[in-house]
């Protein structure tokens, strides 16, 4: 049995910015218990967690519903939508905190993610948004003993082709451990449905290419769950297509795409200290590619 979950927000939580953190999913039942209660079971109590369901069909709204009456600081819908992009910005309409953060049904906070979020933001004004590192982990949990980290040096307007150069495949803001003034970065808009499989990746820029900057922590701030469902997995066509878009939108050329696939691969891997370590990752690498290679190539059924 799941252990119950803690009390809301009490007089200590008086004057705090409340913060919403939008989880949009679809029949990921077997995950979405543990990423609400990772939500609703933080260290800072004065928060919202709204979940944005799909019409999903097992067994996802019978466990919204036990949580809800739980803690109600959880809300939720649940009905047919166009995908992720579209999920997210409904719960952005719904919102009512002053900083907002988003958190796929698959993944998971650890505790004390957004009490170091919401301190970071305080202390630094001068930040639209701040975000932290991901621990990999299979579907039960475990450790997989790698992750991936937010960027380290300076995020803006002037360092965006470096970003891109340096980050090999990675987003210059682990996902699940952004957080941000909600009215300060939705000035923008909000996520761009042209953009359906990286739209977090297009998001940050485009905060970034408006004149705000981005910070990081240096400290696991959620668990990355490795599955077979993965969008990544799913879509990696997808994914290059609009990455390259994405490097077209900001000046990427010829010479910059080679520095990035050689120097900058490497400065990916050596910055990131939950590397895998090199003959695993390449092994991994070589094996994903092939069965990339595989699925092309099986014929339609």
């Amino acid at each position: 049995m799941s252990p119950s979950l803690p009390q809301g927000p009490g007089p200590r939580d008086a004057g705090k910015p409340l913060v919403s953190i939008i989880v949009p999913t679809y029949n990921r039942a077997r995950f979405l218990e543990r990423c609400v209660r990772s939500v609703l079971g933080q260290t800072y109590r004065a928060l919202e967690c709204i979940v944005v369901d799909g019409a999903s069909q097992d067994g996802s709204v019978e466990i919204l519903r036990r949580l809800a009456a739980e803690d109600s600081r959880l809300r939720f819908i649940s009905e047919p939508d166009q995908g992720e992009v579209y999920a997210v910005n409904k719960g952005l309409d719904l919102a009512k905190g002053e900083i907002f953060g988003q958190q796929a049904s698959d993944d998971y906070y650890v505790p004390d993610a957004v009490e170091a979020a919401v301190a970071f933001l305080l202390q630094h004004p001068e930040y639209a948004g701040v975000g932290g590192d991901g621990r990999y982990v299979d579907e039960h949990g475990n450790d997989l003993g790698r992750g991936v980290i937010t960027y380290r040096g300076e995020m803006s307007r002037r360092t965006i082709k470096r970003i891109l150069r340096v980050r090999w495949k990675a987003n210059a803001v682990c996902h699940g451990s952004f957080f941000g003034w909600r009215e300060r970065v939705l000035r923008v808009g909000k996520l761009d449905p042209a953009f359906s499989v990286i739209p977090d990746w297009e998001f940050y820029l485009r905060l970034l290419d408006a004149g705000e900057t981005i910070g990081h922590l240096e400290k696991i701030q959620y668990c990355f769950t490795i599955h077979g469902e993965m969008g990544a997995q799913k879509y990696c066509e997808q994914v290059e297509e609009q990455r390259a878009r994405l490097h077209r939108r900001y000046g990427m050329k010829w010479h910059d795409e080679l520095f990035r696939a050689t120097f900058g691969r490497a400065m990916s891997y050596l910055a990131n200290p939950y590397r895998s370590p090199f003959p695993a990752g390449l092994r991994r690498e070589v094996g994903d590619a092939l069965a990339r290679r595989a699925a092309r190539r099986a014929p339609a059924i």
